[in-house]
């Protein structure tokens, strides 16, 4: 028997932009589906009557502990149906060589990497299902003898709204142009390093142009006489990134492709460009040779040649870059647009849950031709839950003391590193 109109409660294990993506824009996806759906964190303290009253869980990013062993337990003894949800490769510990972070010259923050590790991997192996934000991580996970699907980032209503507003209250330039690469982590750093020598040479031949580093990247310090055109901008919180790359004139989203940590990003970051009407140029990994034909909304670039020529022609051609963002900008409300996303996403759940819950979408008032005039549901406050202690007491109570320590001692770390920073890992 079918279960029609059945409930479904999406939680996360982590905080920062991966849960907002695959959390909090699934929420709002399902919400404009009018599906019956709540939103909320493992750490919640009221979350077990939550869980009892779910017939599907999704589940995001949570490592494996006593909560996810007695939530895995509970659904299937309701004869519900547990989905695990990856954005990225942190469920194979042999990836850890291809992650080249700062971070790991910490060996508690190593040891805690690979601890998380192999939990993550618990709970994928526990999981009925696997939803996964890429073609690459959908056959990483099927080798594993998983049954997986595909559910694609997308921007949410509030992306678009501030983007629209970034847009209008863009100042004029003063006559420079601006190459731009928005970071996000440290790990960006040997990505930046392969196009790095191609825009020295642009810059060295073009004094017009400027060059903003946005994040936690370290560009080097061996820029010379070019190091005043290099702009470095701390991270700045997500609502007000699209102020900064409304002023790109040219979007920059290098990847390692052979490295398989690399291969698992998304294509996030030619979205959020996409929706300033900004071209990208991204190394030809699975998810942007998903996103952009090469030459019609962006380029894909793999050597240093062929990004140098590729920078060389847009910054050249005023006419092209226009063109070519606005084609991204069509795209991405073709591909992306929240209510699409939402009919895809009921079309994912019942082909997951087969014979035995039947999700019903209601069309939304709005759609790709009306875009709203702010966002469908606003999460601002909840994004800063939980707070320290709350993860705190959490990790005490359903993993270990040991676990806490290590915890601590990363946390102390980030206001020390600077006056004792340990030696570059090999």
């Amino acid at each position: 028997m079918v279960t029609e109109n059945p409930s479904l409660l999406i939680l996360s294990g982590v905080q920062g932009d991966s849960r907002r993506y695959r959390t909090f824009h699934l929420y709002e996806q399902a919400r404009l589906a009018g599906l019956n759906c709540q939103l909320t964190h493992i750490t919640d303290s009221h979350l077990r009557p939550k869980i009892s009253g779910a017939s599907v869980i999704i589940l995001h990013r949570a490592a494996f502990d006593s909560q996810v062993a007695w939530i895995e337990k509970e659904i299937h003894r309701q004869g519900g149906i547990l989905i695990n949800d990856l954005d990225d490769l942190i469920f194979d510990p042999d990836t850890i060589q291809y992650i080249h972070s700062p971070d790991f010259a910490d060996p508690v923050r190593r040891s805690l990497y690979l601890e998380d590790v192999h939990r993550f991997r618990q709970t994928l192996d526990v999981s009925d299902h696997v939803i996964v934000s890429s073609n690459y991580l959908l056959e990483r996970v099927q080798q594993l003898g998983k049954t997986a699907s595909i559910h694609r980032n997308a921007f949410s209503l509030e992306m678009l709204s501030l983007a629209d507003t970034a847009e209008h209250m863009l100042e004029a330039k003063d006559g420079h142009i601006v190459i731009g690469y928005a970071s996000g982590t440290p790990t960006h750093d040997q990505d930046f390093a392969l196009i790095k020598p191609a825009l020295v040479s642009i810059l060295q031949h073009n004094p017009q142009v400027v060059l903003w580093l946005v994040g936690r990247l370290d560009p080097g310090k061996d820029w010379g006489s070019l190091e005043d055109r290099v702009k470095v901008i701390e991270f700045v919180p997500w609502r007000k990134l699209n102020a900064i790359q409304a002023s790109f004139d040219i979007n920059l989203a290098p990847l390692q492709i052979d490295n398989p940590f690399g291969q698992s990003k998304s294509e996030i970051k030619y979205i959020e460009a996409a929706l300033l009407r900004v071209p990208t140029i991204a190394s030809p990994s699975d998810a942007y040779r998903y996103a952009i034909q090469d030459g019609q909304n962006g380029y894909l670039k793999r050597s240093t040649m062929e990004w140098e020529a590729c920078l060389a022609e847009l910054l050249n051609n005023f006419v092209l870059r226009s063109v070519l963002g606005k084609h991204a900008y069509e795209d991405v409300l073709k591909h992306y647009y929240p209510t699409l996303r939402a009919n895809q996403l009921v079309d994912t759940l019942n082909t997951i849950c087969a014979n035995r819950f039947r999700f019903q979408y209601l069309p939304p008032e709005t759609d790709a031709e009306s875009k709203p005039a702010g966002p469908f549901w606003s999460c601002a406050a909840f994004e800063r839950t939980p707070t320290l202690l709350q993860r705190g007491v959490y990790t005490l109570k359903h993993r270990n003391i040991q676990t806490l320590l290590k915890q601590i001692w990363i946390f102390i770390r980030r206001f020390v590193s600077p006056l004792f920073p340990f030696p570059n890992p090999p």
